[in-house]
């Protein structure tokens, strides 16, 4: 798939080689310019430079990611940290991967290269730090909680990069899904090379997740074209995008209906888990996500492709929410019911990731379409906070209520509520989804 066309309509930014032609303009009537003129196009071929770049960005990062997420409350385990403070500091990691960018919302994430390289330098020098500072236990949880806000950056950049300069929702969808297939194939990786390192050394391994940390950003900055900015709303005020966000009905519309999607696939790190264990069968537990993780490369890709074309379509997001809500509707109630049949089990995993392909391909895209007059970027950070939110709240609930459940009568039990309220929230966003689909109108900024 050709990842972008010439830019027809107004775009984030021109590069260098075009500015030239602005002095050019500026002589001209005022009668011959139009918004359209004010900033050159970017040409496909800059675009696939530019995707190929923020690929390489994101897989080499998760790798450096994934190998410092697994290990940390490993990491706090051999420091004798209590339950409590374990529990603390890996939900403030969480928190901050997703959403961390807020703790530097003053500062200017828009020029591409700069953000991208400096945000993954930073995050290698707090690792580097901490190896060196590895005996001040509390100075290195605040600088891993450093490292959390500068992946944090970097992901809103580069999902909002794929925003900006991917001009079709078809090819935007097609970008998403790649990324989401580099960010599994890498991030297998990330837990050998940090388990190997860890038991070898400590800072062994702290080290090498900052020498990683320093290779994608050297990385990211050759391969970055130069230049390239993200659109940025000209209302001053720090928190001006909040305000606007939250008067945007199609995008609160949106984010419920992400934040009900991501509630229910945060189940299946937390409920599941403790079904397994409670079964009888802790083995498992671990074939079971390296079953998903396979489906999920195996199937981003094609489902992507597919879910793409239906984001053209009038009403396309919230059906596509729909059909993630019932596909994992679906495989919890086929997970209550494997108590009897194992084999249902695996066919559960299997619906369950066709969902999750498609939330991962069209999650992004439907904030795209509802962002109405905000940028990109803004419309990025919600998204992200969204994320957070619902991964949060279902982790909550995946943990709490379902052992309460299971206390009460059968953890099966807890399934089957679980899937009722699947089909419910499905059911709202068909009957959405055939009404007008409330996509925003992207107003031409001037």
């Amino acid at each position: 798939m050709t990842p972008g066309e010439p830019r027809s309509r107004k775009t984030p930014q021109a590069l260098p080689a075009l500015r030239a032609s602005r002095a050019n303009r500026a002589s001209a009537s005022p009668a011959a310019l139009s918004p359209e003129a004010d900033q050159p196009s970017v040409a496909a071929p800059t675009v696939r430079r530019l995707l190929l770049a923020l690929f390489l960005n994101f897989g080499s990062s998760s790798i450096a990611c994934y190998s410092l997420l697994p290990l940390l409350p490993v990491l706090m385990e051999g420091w004798h940290s209590g339950p409590l403070s374990v529990g603390v500091v890996l939900f403030a990691f969480s928190a901050l991967r997703f959403c961390g960018f807020i703790v530097v919302d003053r500062m200017d994430f828009s020029r591409v290269r700069p953000t991208l390289t400096l945000s993954l330098a930073a995050a290698a020098s707090l690792m580097a730090t901490a190896a060196l500072l590895r005996g001040e236990r509390t100075v290195v949880v605040f600088l891993m909680c450093g490292v959390a806000v500068s992946m944090s950056v970097n992901s809103v950049t580069v999902r909002t990069c794929i925003g900006d300069y991917v001009e079709s929702a078809e090819e935007r969808v097609g970008a998403f899904s790649r990324l989401q297939v580099v960010t599994n194939l890498c991030s297998a990786g990330g837990p050998m090379l940090g388990s190997l390192l860890y038991f070898q050394s400590p800072g062994r391994w702290m080290l090498v997740t900052a020498f990683v940390f320093a290779v994608s950003a050297a990385a990211s900055f050759l391969a970055l074209p130069k230049g390239l900015k993200l659109v940025k709303a000209p209302k001053p005020g720090r928190q001006s995008w909040w305000r606007d966000a939250v008067h945007n009905q199609s995008l609160r519309k949106v984010a419920l209906g992400s934040f009900i999607c991501f509630t229910l696939y945060s189940q299946l790190f937390s409920a599941m888990p403790l079904y397994l264990f409670d079964i009888a069968r802790p083995t498992v537990a671990s074939a079971v996500f390296l079953f998903n993780a396979l489906l999920v490369v195996a199937l981003q890709l094609p489902v992507g492709k597919r879910a793409g074309r239906q984001m053209a379509r009038s009403g396309a997001g919230f059906r596509m929410f729909a059909a993630v809500t019932f596909c994992m509707a679906c495989a919890f109630l086929l997970t209550g019911f494997s108590r009897w049949a194992n084999a249902l089990l695996i066919l559960a995993i299997l619906v369950f990731t066709v969902g999750e392909t498609v939330l991962g391909a069209v999650n992004d895209q439907a904030f795209m379409e509802a962002k109405g007059d905000l940028d990109t970027l803004s419309a990025v950070k919600c998204r992200m906070l969204v994320t957070a939110s619902g991964s949060s709240m279902g982790a909550l609930v995946g943990g709490s209520c379902s052992l309460l459940v299971a206390h009460a009568w059968r953890f099966d039990a807890y399934w089957y509520l679980v899937a009722i309220f699947g089909v419910c929230a499905a059911g709202v966003f068909w009957s959405r989804g055939r009404s007008k689909w409330p996509s925003g109108v992207r107003q031409a900024r001037s």
